[in-house]
């Protein structure tokens, strides 16, 4: 299979970022929005106004290209002068700076998008500029010197963040204009004196009329070069005042457009609210009718029951044997009751067994979990028939990520044996089994798990070291075979491939069946904050497994297989165990708190875990522990906070160790924490 040709091409890249981002959005979130919306608009117009095109955009950060770099260059400082001037009428906490690198280089493009060296260069000298600050690569120097009237320092030869190469800066200085060295004024040779003096001894009269012409000729030539000078200065004013009225006009325009757009995401918002908010209305108004409709059923069949045992009295009663006939008392289901769901596995969920506590009052039972409607919690109840029998309905809310807090339907039918009630149903389209028994009993259920099994299959051990290995083809990349790391455990396996915080990263779990079958569910980051699910379906044979699935636009096929000697001696051993923890400040909805953390040593490498891999509260970090003892720890996770349940973040810390622990301080997303981890 022939890949196609990359397509390159020479560009001037502008690369601006604006300074202190995330810590004003920690501050103020709707105010720093509002500011920067403000500031793009101008940075949108006067790049469109010097011909360049808006390449990709992050946040806080814009990536522009431009035919020429001088017009890169001079959209720059455009830009810096006029965020000075709004800047300036700003609230000294109120204000936002950005910083600006420019480069001239190679680039490959991919669609609409710029990548490589090119960019990457322009994105470091933007970090190592001062806020309000222009850097330009001695690429771009070369192209404009004494083409703009501006001034440049040397900052020498610079060491930038993944360049392989010193890449040689210079500052623009807006405030020190390029000036032309003056004039040298032309010698004048002796001749034309020594000519007049002899001129004088001759004719004294005639020579003094010829100099007083001469000067007045002279005088009205200077006359007449201020003249056009002062014309060329006035057309110069002219032009500039217009370029500035055009700028100031694609400001507007930017600005009415960005208010526009504002303007019709909300009112997009509102309708979406208000379509979610009747389709609510409209479940909830049918679950309504269903459990009116389930209670009359039960009301009719309460008292077909007791018309049937008031004739049974009557027969009793007119009967010739004197024997009494033995009354079945009702029994007595008044107290507290505990309920087990057994629920089979279900996409990204594996197997999982859960209890809710449940009671009986006024005829009937009630179960409830959580706070509905909040995300993971459920409520269900129903009345019990004279016969033992229970139909329990409800609702719960999901947990699932591309399902997070929507409502599903719950659904279970079973029967009391003496003081132990036992049924099936469905969550959603989960199936699972049930069992209810007194509040404090043990529970051992008697109903099977629902589980497809094959019959008379004796049971697989997969005990012991694995190898595995991903082949992936499609998408705009080439084919590509790369190893994957496999483990198991009494939680099933688990599947790692690439490393944590890195684009195509993958972190895969899941239970094998007794059949052989094994989905793998999980995350596979598209870039270092981004993550989306991933899975591979497929099945043992023998100690062989081979499973497909896609990753975004790459269909991949993964095999595991039992590790040899050679795998298995080649396997790092890992050290002691340790013991980490985060502690994090409070923010939003969440107060301050701690947690422990797993914590890997493998050599100089160690691996950070937290929560379970694909839910909310889930964190996996990195790094690498250096000859200097320090360590940086990079990775991501996924937010367990109830304003942004579910939502990815970045993870980093820079700490020291000192003798056999490790202290290190920063952020997990914008809020601010310290780990710690040691040796147990």
């Amino acid at each position: 299979m022939t890949s196609p040709p990359v397509k390159r091409k020479l560009a001037a890249i502008l690369a601006a970022d604006a300074v202190g981002y995330s810590r004003a959005m920690a501050a103020d979130e709707e105010g720093t929005v509002k500011i920067l919306a403000a500031h793009r608009a101008v940075i949108d117009g006067i790049i469109q106004f010097h011909e360049g095109r808006i390449v990709n955009t992050a946040g806080d950060s814009v990536i522009a290209e431009f035919a020429s770099p001088t017009q890169a260059v001079r959209c720059a400082v455009e830009v810096q002068d006029a965020l000075k001037t709004r800047n300036d009428s700003l609230p000294g906490d109120r204000r936002m700076q950005f910083r600006i690198g420019v480069n001239l280089g190679d680039v490959m493009v991919k669609g609409d998008d710029l990548l490589g060296d090119g960019v990457n260069v322009a994105a470091r000298l933007e970090s190592i500029a001062e806020p309000g600050g222009i850097y330009v690569a001695s690429s771009v120097y070369d192209q404009i010197a004494g083409k703009l009237d501006l001034g440049f320092s040397d900052l020498g030869e610079q060491s930038l963040k993944n360049i392989d190469r010193p890449v040689r800066a210079y500052r623009v200085d807006r405030d020190k204009r390029a000036t032309p060295p003056p004039a040298r004024k032309p010698k004048r040779s002796p001749m034309p004196w020594i000519a007049a003096a002899l001129a004088v001894v001759a004719v004294g009269g005639g020579a003094s009329w010829y100099v007083s012409q001469l000067s007045a000729a002279r005088q009205a030539e200077e006359a007449k070069a201020r003249s056009e000078a002062e014309a060329a200065r006035a057309r110069a004013d002219a032009e500039l005042a217009k370029a500035r009225a055009e700028v100031e006009e694609a400001k507007k325009r930017a600005a009415a457009a960005t208010d526009s757009a504002a303007a019709a995401t909300r009112a997009l918002e509102q309708q979406r609210a208000a379509d979610q908010l009747a389709r609510a209305q409209a479940q909830v108004a049918a679950a309504r009718a269903d459990a009116e409709a389930t209670r009359r059923k039960a009301d009719a069949e309460l008292a077909a029951a007791a018309e049937a045992r008031r004739a049974a009295e009557a027969a009793a009663k007119s009967a010739i044997a004197a024997k009494p006939i033995p009354v079945k008392t009702s029994p007595s289901y008044a107290g507290a009751w505990t309920v087990t769901l057994n629920c089979v596995a279900l996409a990204e969920m594996p197997v999982e067994t859960f209890t809710i506590p449940a009671t009986f009052a006024g005829g009937r039972f009630e179960a409830l979990r959580g706070k509905p409607p909040e995300a993971g919690s459920m409520q269900f109840g129903g009345v019990p028939q004279a016969d033992g029998s229970l139909q329990l309905s409800g609702r719960g809310y999901s947990l699932r990520k591309q399902f997070l807090g929507q409502p599903y339907d719950v659904s279970v039918g079973g029967r009391f044996t003496a003081e132990r009630y036992e049924g099936r149903g469905k969550l959603g389209t989960r199936d699972c089994t049930i069992a209810m028994t007194r509040a404090g009993q043990t529970q051992t259920s008697a109903v099977a798990p629902i589980v497809k099994t094959a019959a008379a299959t004796p049971s697989r051990s997969y005990e012991g070291q694995w190898a595995g290995a991903f082949a992936c083809s499609g998408g705009n990349e080439p084919d590509r075979t790369f190893p994957a790391q496999v483990s198991y455990s009494a939680k099933g396996f688990e599947v790692q491939a690439n490393k944590p915080g890195q684009i195509g990263y993958r972190l895969l779990t899941g239970v094998p069946q007794p059949d052989g079958n094994l989905r793998l569910t999980g995350n596979m980051f598209r870039d270092s904050n981004t993550s989306v699910p991933a899975s591979v379906d497929g099945r043992f044979s023998g100690d062989r497994y081979e499973g497909r699935g896609k990753f975004l636009e790459r269909n991949c096929v993964l095999t595991i297989a039992r590790a040899t000697k050679q795998q298995a001696a080649a396997a790092p051993a890992a050290q002691p165990g340790w013991a980490g923890t985060m502690a994090c400040v409070a923010l939003g909805s969440e107060g301050a708190r701690e947690w422990p953390m797993a914590v890997t040593v493998n050599g100089d490498r160690v691996e950070v875990r937290g929560g379970k891999s694909g839910q909310p509260g889930w964190l996996e970090m990195a790094g690498v522990r250096k000859t200097d003892s320090t360590m940086r720890l990079t990775g991501a996770g996924l937010s367990g906070m109830k304003e942004y349940l579910g939502q990815s973040f970045k993870a980093e810390f820079d700490g020291t160790f000192s003798g056999e622990r490790y202290q290190g301080k920063g952020r997990l997303g914008t809020r601010e924490c310290t780990f710690s981890m040691a040796l147990k």
